[in-house]
């Protein structure tokens, strides 16, 4: 019940999300991410992307397969394309990433 990256307008910065060192689903990647639900991790799960201390990504294996949680629906929505966003945001390339790692 926690809310992040409560963007006003067009104000984009305040959305930004960035994975600086490669993880096991992300290169280093600019994410735009709008009103993010905040994650309170417990083990056996793992922070998979944090925003300065804020939980953002989670991962956690589960039976033969692994869950991934996002409290923002970036992966299918207006942000994904290219079109909205200025250049700096890379959602199209996470997505990429993450299906990559869905594959696996």
């Amino acid at each position: 019940d926690v809310s992040a990256n409560m963007v006003k307008n067009d104000h984009y910065p305040t959305g930004a999300v960035v994975v600086e060192k490669a993880n096991e689903v992300f290169q280093p990647v600019k994410m735009y991410l709008k009103e993010i639900s905040l994650l309170d991790v417990k083990s056996p799960a793992s922070v998979l992307v944090k925003n300065v201390a804020d939980n953002v990504m989670a991962v956690c294996k589960y039976g033969k397969g692994k869950v991934l949680v996002l409290g923002d629906p970036w992966i299918y929505n207006e942000y994904i394309d290219g079109r909205k966003l200025p250049a700096e945001y890379e959602n199209y390339k996470a997505a990429t990433d993450l299906v990559k790692w869905l594959l696996k």
